[in-house]
């Protein structure tokens, strides 16, 4: 290229042909040589329009010190977020909830209209608790043959492995069916025998053997119940029906 149309063209674009480094000693100062005016083709876009857009570019580009503030700040920003443990998470929030309450059944008998007993039911030790009810009934209520027929409670009620299962839910749902059932048919005498078949109507801080032989209101109705030791507990304890017959009105 010729040397006044490459110099002619690096200042069309702004760019300063000659800056002195160096100033030697005892040496002159360097000047600016003075280019003679040399006229460039108009090319298709026009030099002025090109020149402007390529200095205004340089004039907006920033300094050196304010590039690497910026990315500096742009790296504070995108600094990935810490790392979560999942499995950590996981086990603080199992800590967090209450204990699942295994599913379970109890016993309902009704030898008579407002009389309602509910007994702890376990069906593995096979005994004939029916039997020995029957036999208390008939000298409790002076019947010759009570109308025994035992009906089974389970909990819970409905099959939901998404739903929880905890006391609270347990008793919140059998304190609900015990109101309803005293709504549909009064009940003026109930029997709680067993600590299973007690503790879900009782407060929770009650200690059932503590308050068992005892008459204890239910929570939240204006409704008595006698708590006793189950069938089972009878049947494997027989001393204990002396204490029965002693609390029994």
């Amino acid at each position: 290229m010729n040397e006044l149309q490459r110099q002619a063209y690096l200042s069309a674009l702004g760019i300063e042909n000659y800056a002195p480094r160096w100033l030697m000693p005892s040496g002159p100062v360097s000047v600016a040589c003075v280019l003679p005016v040399f006229d460039i083709p108009v090319a298709a876009t026009p030099a002025s329009l090109e020149a402007v857009t390529i200095e205004t570019r340089i004039e907006s580009k920033p300094s050196a010190p304010n590039v690497l503030t910026a990315m500096a700040d742009l790296g504070e920003q995108k600094k990935a977020p810490l790392a979560i443990n999942a499995a950590v998470i996981l086990q603080q929030l199992e800590e967090k909830k209450a204990p699942v309450v295994q599913p379970f059944s109890l016993s309902v008998y009704r030898p008579q209209p407002g009389f309602l007993i509910i007994d702890s039911r376990n069906t593995k030790l096979a005994l004939p608790t029916e039997v020995l009810l029957n036999n208390l009934l008939r000298v409790h209520l002076k019947a010759v043959q009570p109308a025994l027929g035992e009906e089974v409670l389970r909990w819970p009620m409905i099959e939901n492995r998404f739903v929880s299962r905890t006391e609270d839910d347990a008793r919140n749902e059998l304190q609900t069916w015990l109101a309803v059932e005293n709504e549909l048919r009064p009940i003026h005498n109930l029997w709680l025998m067993g600590e299973s078949a007690a503790r879900y109507w009782l407060d929770a801080s009650s200690d059932w053997a503590a308050i068992c032989w005892t008459a204890q209101p239910i929570k939240d109705m204006s409704l008595q119940a006698l708590i006793l030791p189950s069938l089972n507990q009878l049947l494997q304890n027989p001393s204990q029906k002396s204490r029965l017959w002693a609390c029994l009105p």
